[in-house]
């Protein structure tokens, strides 16, 4: 009896972890994030052209392809995976951001399991409990998550393939050998650190098992053939991402070297201070702790994370960590060096990357598994120091009274705050919305844009007009580079224009430089400053409506703009300055 109440306490754990983590990856998908951005359109768009016609969007790339790192036309190299994660689903159903997303935000979820067993399997049921609950809302992992980026996938396939290196025994450690791929298919970033992952984790596993090196040398054998394969062809292809690792002869360097010694009197030293290696270890550490420094992870993010105000991490995490990393090795020096290793290991691909010290979360994604099981242990052991049990329930009630109030406070700028900062390319949805209605007049509509293939490419998605048939119409258009849908035609900037000479609606960019005469028009707003994305000539959609000066008193209802009706979306989005 006492066995099945551990079952089921356990299993209600993990049924509340799982519920816990969909309601923060799934509620409000279809309109939070408020857009979608061109890398994420990238994959969505070559898998459901995938489903189509067994082609990118263009028809010149076999998707078989890829797996030898050949990429769609019209994109810049990334991961390999992800498009036949998303065909499945993206094939079958309309585009939205809700469709389009689905399929990430299980992979999140699924990532918070994964997260779980292996800090279970790592310190048992309770610190497993834990960490699964932190990991259900973490704020980057929220973020992420309900994202198409590659990070979701690539986490989650290196976390499912050190769990089954973990648990696995005998011959069913190569079980590991195809998920791994896996993992080193979904993301280019994680692939610097592919093999380092795999020799951590095997060294770890052959030191506590005492035997199966025969096993271990197999799968990290195996995990050399992809990276090979994948170096080899960078270096025949002259990829650009081979020349965004970072090195010792990086341009930057010699400048900097120079610029130096320009300014330092000659002495023994010079030579042996100023050189490329001094300098190249030098930017090497300041990315380093760049990375790993407080503001960064717990206060501000970065610009792929730009949530105001807000971290990666809650606060708290940071007490917790930090007394996790005493915790955990006073548990098991061995548990400690693996995690600490694989931590280390897993900010490498930002190190190297380039010269830029600016972060980039992305490229750090691998860190915050291990960091939140560390995190899980610093508040269990805070728990276990008080022998008694209502003090314990008193500490424990604290704790969850103050992450209550740290999630609720991300939840506040996550939900209320951000979306009014029209991150995700968001007035290209506004543009094709309104471009949706005013077609509907049949008065020929010209858009000027500096991105002419990616606002044609958005416009199509956010109005679910690629199918099977007019997938050979989009396809000529990026073959000819003529992007014309129906009565609308896509430009390129052109700021000497005159929109009184023409009864077409004229859409333009701001971003195209400002126009000679100040000329009558309606405004696609900036959310921020009611500045203009989009000025719109010959208005003949909006102008029977009460038009606002600025956006005001937005609900999140708002944001589902597709079956906004036209005075709904006019009234709301489109202003008159």
């Amino acid at each position: 009896m006492e066995y099945l109440r551990k079952i089921k306490r356990e299993l209600l754990a993990v049924i509340l972890i799982i519920v816990l983590a969909s309601i923060l990856r799934f509620l409000w998908l279809d309109k939070i994030p408020i857009g979608i951005t061109s890398d994420e359109l990238t994959y969505i768009f070559n898998a459901k052209a995938i489903f189509l016609t067994g082609s990118d969007i263009s028809g010149t790339w076999n998707p078989l392809s890829v797996m030898l790192f050949h990429y769609p036309a019209y994109t810049t190299p990334q991961a390999e995976l992800p498009y036949f994660l998303l065909t499945p689903v993206v094939g079958f159903l309309q585009f939205s951001l809700f469709n389009a997303r689905i399929t990430f935000a299980f992979l999140s979820v699924l990532t918070v399991l994964f997260i779980y067993l292996i800090a279970k399997e790592l310190f048992g049921k309770r610190v497993g409990t834990v960490a699964g609950l932190v990991a259900a809302f973490n704020p980057w992992l929220i973020y992420i998550g309900r994202t198409d980026y590659e990070m979701v996938p690539a986490t989650l396939f290196f976390l499912i393939g050190i769990y089954v290196l973990l648990k696995a025994k005998s011959w069913k450690i190569l079980w590991s050998i195809p998920i791994l791929y896996l993992a080193f298919y979904s993301y280019i970033a994680t692939k610097l650190i592919f093999i380092p992952i795999i020799l951590v984790v095997i060294t770890y596993c052959y030191f506590v098992n005492k035997k199966f090196l025969k096993q271990y040398l197999v799968v990290l054998i195996s995990s050399v053939l992809p990276v090979f394969i994948y170096a080899l062809i960078l270096k025949q292809d002259s990829n650009v991402r081979l020349n965004e690792i970072f090195t010792p002869n990086a341009p930057i360097l010699i400048n900097q070297v120079d610029a130096i010694r320009q300014i330092t009197m000659q002495t023994p030293l010079k030579n042996i201070f100023d050189n490329k290696i001094t300098e190249y270890l030098m930017m090497l550490f300041l990315k380093l702790f760049n990375t790993t420094s407080f503001s960064y992870l717990f206060l501000t993010g970065d610009n792929f994370f730009p949530l105001i105000r807000h971290g990666l991490f809650y606060i708290l995490d940071a007490a917790f960590l930090l007394f996790g990393l005493a915790a955990a090795y006073k548990k098991s020096a061995k548990i400690f060096f693996l995690l600490i290793s694989l931590s280390f290991i897993a900010i490498l691909p930002h190190v190297f990357h380039s010269e830029r010290l600016e972060n980039f979360t992305p490229h750090i994604t691998l860190l915050f598994p291990f960091a939140i099981i560390l995190i899980a242990i610093g508040i269990d052991e805070t728990l276990n120091l008080f022998k008694n049990k209502w003090v314990t329930y008193i500490i424990s009630a604290l704790i969850f009274l103050l992450y209550t109030l740290f999630f609720l406070n991300f939840l506040n700028i996550y939900l209320f705050q951000f979306p009014l900062q029209g991150n995700f390319d968001f007035p290209v949805r506004l543009l094709s919305k309104y471009t949706a209605l005013a077609s509907e007049n049949k008065q020929p509509i010209i858009i000027y844009s500096p991105g002419v293939p990616d606002t044609f490419r958005k416009y199509i998605f956010y109005t679910n007009n690629y199918n099977k048939n007019t997938a050979s119409l989009i396809r000529s258009a990026y073959k000819t580079n003529q992007f014309n849908f129906g009565n609308i035609q896509i430009l390129g900037c052109n700021n000497t224009i005159d929109p009184t000479k023409t009864k077409s609606t004229i859409i333009y960019d701001f971003n195209c430089g400002a126009l000679k005469n100040n000329y009558k028009r309606v405004v696609i707003p900036r959310l921020s400053d009611g500045g203009q994305s989009y000025d719109i000539f010959n208005d003949k959609t909006c102008k029977d409506f009460s038009l606002k000066g600025y956006p005001s008193n937005l609900k999140i209802s708002d944001f589902a703009i597709e079956s906004l009706s036209k005075q709904q979306f006019c009234e709301t989005f489109i202003t008159n300055p």
